[in-house]
């Protein structure tokens, strides 16, 4: 039997490897890349609400269950980005992309792996210690730019973006996702995503904005009926500057919304950014895949008092991450300066600026703290992708394959290459 080691394969033009451009990826509005066909894919209309047709919510009947589809309505700028997304795709996806019989839980983790670089622009870089969502076992994605989790739940898997893992996938992400899930996956599902919108200086909206029309009956899709449930968190007697959240809805439903003021919750007790969040999930949602290509569209008839910042336009990706950088360094440097100040005023004196640096800072050198992560995702790659470094076997279908199919969820592929090199 032959011993393959799998290539690195090459990103499509604009999908750059790891996360090293974070900070020029944006949202899916110039023309992409199809990773399955290499053609050109044509930009999403997200930018242009004149194209899109208004659609209202209505409830279908599929299978036993009742559901509701989600409205959109024209939004005449880039109004919403996506900012946490969960995906189930059948475990058939994996051999199909393959080209050939997979055998160990490990074998379709590296195929994902490899896929889904191609999507995001990174791949799955380690194992956790324990499983997560009801899956057996869970995997980091990237630098902690989400995760994956598979096995025991009907031969699905689960991937995970985080808001860092939108916010630094590869540029054109949204459309390579669609034409993956579209035309590749099996039995492809979304099951959670959130859209967001953020007004960096507070002028049109805000928490207490929300609390406005929520009581004008904003929020409410039907002009009868009672109000959505609203609930108040943070001090709105007395606001210390730490940050209040309004949030509209019933957290377990499929529709649930989100007023905070993201700047406070990074650290800046003076910062007037407020972050309007739609989440939707599939539990009691129709979830279209062209929301990828849509995020405008349907966060625009998410609800009627909406339609008041229509014109405005998200925060380009760059001024976002800059945003958050600023904050979030200055709000560290508070910190610091707060509980060991006075320690580093003596120490300096004591030992002197080189030597109290070097003994006070961590042994660990490429730690970061864990409130400057999301600044530091997509500087750069530190890990290789598991696809990378691990040797796959030609299996031959007779000898190995369907011998190895009972023992498919036990076997690792450390004993397996071990076995088959003995």
């Amino acid at each position: 039997m032959t011993m393959t080691k799998d290539l690195k394969p090459s990103l499509p033009h604009q999908a750059l490897s790891g996360s090293a451009c974070a900070l020029a990826h944006s949202d899916a509005q110039g023309a992409g890349v199809s990773p399955q066909s290499n053609s050109p894919v044509t930009a999403p209309i997200n930018n242009m609400g004149e194209n899109v047709a208004e659609t209202v919510e209505q409830q279908v009947l599929k299978g036993r269950r009742i559901l509701t589809t989600l409205a959109k309505k024209p939004a005449h700028k880039r109004l919403a980005i996506i900012d946490w997304l969960n995906i189930t795709v059948h475990e058939d996806t994996w051999l199909k992309t393959a080209g050939r019989g997979l055998i160990c839980t490990d074998d379709f983790i590296v195929e994902a792996s490899r896929q889904l670089e191609k999507i995001f622009g990174y791949g799955i870089t380690a194992k956790r210690d324990y499983g997560m969502n009801f899956y057996r076992e869970a995997w980091v994605l990237g630098e902690e730019m989400g995760h994956v989790c598979f096995g025991g739940q009907r031969e699905t898997m689960l991937i995970t973006l985080t808001g860092t893992g939108c916010m630094n996938a590869a540029k054109g992400w949204e459309i390579r996702l669609y034409d993956f899930l579209s035309k590749t996956a099996v039995r492809p599902n979304i099951s959670r995503i959130d859209l967001a919108h953020d007004d960096l200086q507070g002028a049109y909206i805000s928490v207490d904005w929300a609390a406005d029309r929520w009581a004008g009956r904003g929020f409410n899709s039907a002009k009868g009926g009672r109000l959505v449930n609203i609930e108040r968190l943070g001090n709105w007697d007395a606001p210390t500057g730490a940050g209040r959240t309004l949030t509209l809805g019933i957290r377990d439903a499929g529709k649930f919304c989100r007023f905070y003021e993201k700047g406070k919750q990074l650290g800046d007790p003076n910062s007037p950014w407020c972050r309007a969040e739609v989440e939707f999930k599939s539990s009691d949602r129709i979830i279209p895949l062209d929301i990828l290509l849509e995020p405008s569209a349907y966060f625009a008839g998410a609800y009627p008092c909406f339609s008041e910042f229509f014109d405005q336009e998200h925060a380009q990706r760059l001024e976002l991450k800059t945003k958050t950088a600023e904050i979030s360094i200055d709000a560290a440097v508070r910190v610091v300066k707060h509980q060991f100040g006075k320690y580093n005023s003596f120490f300096r004196q004591f030992f002197g600026d080189a030597d109290w640096l070097e003994k006070a800072c961590s042994d660990d050198r490429s730690a970061v703290p864990k409130r400057l992560k999301p600044v530091m995702a997509g500087m750069g790659k530190s890990m290789e992708y598991i696809h990378e470094i691990v040797i796959s076997k030609v299996f031959d279908v007779d000898t190995d394959f369907l011998p190895a199919l009972d023992n498919r969820q036990s076997c690792s592929k450390r004993e397996y290459l071990a076995h088959s090199r003995g």
